[in-house]
C-alpha cells in the first residue's frame, strides 16, 4: 500500500457520501481549501456512490434514471437536491455534473469519501438500488440489508479503476456517526457494522486510508451534548472535535500553521468594537485589512471563502 501523503493549501479535493461528507468539506471550504462537495447531493449507500463514480468515470456521457414528481424532475441515482423544472434541463445540468465531477476526479489529490448506510432501496420498476426515494410511495420500494460481499467486490473493482483514472489520487474513507434511527437502533447498528467491515477489507487490500470519525463521536465523545436536538446528528461542537483530529491526522504541518494564522486572523475581526466611529476602533479596522492583505499575499493559495 502507498504512504498516505498529507493534504496541503493549494490541492484540490473531492468529497462524496453522507452529509458528514458535507460537514467536512464546510470545515476545509472556511479554512482555504479547493473543494467539490457533494456535487449530485448527499449519498447514503456505498452502492450508490460506487454507481455515481463509475458513471463519471465512463469517457461516456448516458443520461441518468429520471423521475418525475409534479412539476419537478429528478434522479433516482441522485439526491433530491438536485434537480430541474423540465426533463431537457435535468438532462443538461447531469451532462455538466458527468464532465465537472469527471474533471474534478481527474485533478484532486484526495477523495474523502463517507459511508452512511447499508440499507438499500430497491426500486420494483427496474430492480435497481436508488440513492433516494424522493418520497415516493413505499409500495415502489423494497428494502434490505445489502450483502457484505456485494459491497466489497464492488467497491475493490471501484478503487482500482480510480487508481487507474487519476494515480495520484489517494483515498480516505469514513463511517458517518448519524444515526439512522428511522431504521431502528438495532438496524443501525448492524448498519454500521457492516460499513465497518467494508472499510476494513478496503483499507486493508486498497489504496485507501481510514478516518475514524465515526469512533471519535461514539465512543470518546459518548454524550448527547454532541449531538442535536434529533439525537442524530453531530452538532457544531462534535463537529469541531472531528476537525482538529482531521487536522491532526491528515493536513501537512505547514499548512495547518496556515490555518492557525487564519483562525487568529478570523478571531480579530470578530472582536467586538464597542465604539465604532471612535479613532481606535477606525485604526483597528485598518490595521485588519493590512492584516489580511499580508495573509493572501503570502499564502497565494488560499481560498478565500468568506462572505464579500
Amino acid at each position: 500500500m502507498d504512504k498516505l501523503k498529507p493534504i496541503r493549501l493549494g490541492q484540490s479535493i473531492a468529497l462524496i457520501g453522507s452529509c458528514f461528507s458535507d460537514e467536512i468539506g464546510s470545515s476545509l471550504q472556511a479554512n482555504g481549501f479547493k473543494v467539490s462537495i457533494n456535487p449530485g447531493g448527499t449519498l447514503f449507500h456505498p452502492l450508490a456512490i460506487s454507481k455515481l463514480l463509475r458513471w463519471v468515470l465512463n469517457e461516456h456521457f448516458t443520461p441518468l434514471r429520471t423521475y418525475q414528481r409534479n412539476d419537478i424532475f429528478l434522479s433516482w441515482d441522485l439526491s433530491g437536491t438536485f434537480y430541474a423544472m423540465s426533463e431537457e434541463a435535468f438532462i443538461e445540468k447531469t451532462r455538466l455534473l458527468h464532465q465537472d465531477l469527471r474533471a474534478q476526479l481527474q485533478k484532486s489529490s484526495h477523495l474523502l469519501l463517507t459511508f452512511g448506510s447499508t440499507w438499500a432501496y430497491t426500486l420494483s420498476s427496474d430492480h435497481q438500488l436508488v440513492a433516494n426515494c424522493h418520497k415516493a410511495p413505499k409500495s415502489n420500494f423494497s428494502k434490505e440489508m445489502s450483502d457484505l460481499e456485494e459491497l466489497q467486490t464492488q467497491w475493490l473493482d471501484l478503487l482500482e479503476e480510480l487508481k487507474s483514472f487519476n494515480p495520484n489520487l489517494q483515498v480516505v474513507l469514513t463511517i458517518s456517526p448519524v444515526r439512522h434511527l428511522k431504521d431502528g437502533l438495532v438496524e443501525n447498528n448492524r448498519s454500521k457494522a457492516r460499513l465497518h467491515m467494508l472499510a476494513e477489507t478496503l483499507c486493508e487490500r486498497a489504496n485507501c486510508f481510514y478516518f475514524e470519525a465515526y469512533e471519535l463521536v461514539t465512543d470518546q465523545l459518548r454524550d448527547y451534548s454532541f449531538y442535536k436536538e434529533d439525537g442524530a446528528h453531530p452538532n457544531q461542537k462534535a463537529i469541531a472535535v472531528v476537525w482538529e483530529h482531521f487536522q491532526q491526522r491528515f493536513l501537512e504541518a505547514s499548512t495547518r500553521t496556515v490555518l492557525e494564522e487564519w483562525a487568529a486572523l478570523q478571531k480579530s475581526k470578530a472582536h467586538k468594537i464597542l465604539y465604532p466611529e471612535s479613532n481606535e476602533a477606525k485604526q483597528h479596522q485598518m490595521a485588519l485589512e493590512k492584516q489580511t492583505v499580508a495573509f493572501f499575499t503570502k499564502y497565494p493559495d488560499f481560498q478565500d471563502s468568506t462572505p464579500a
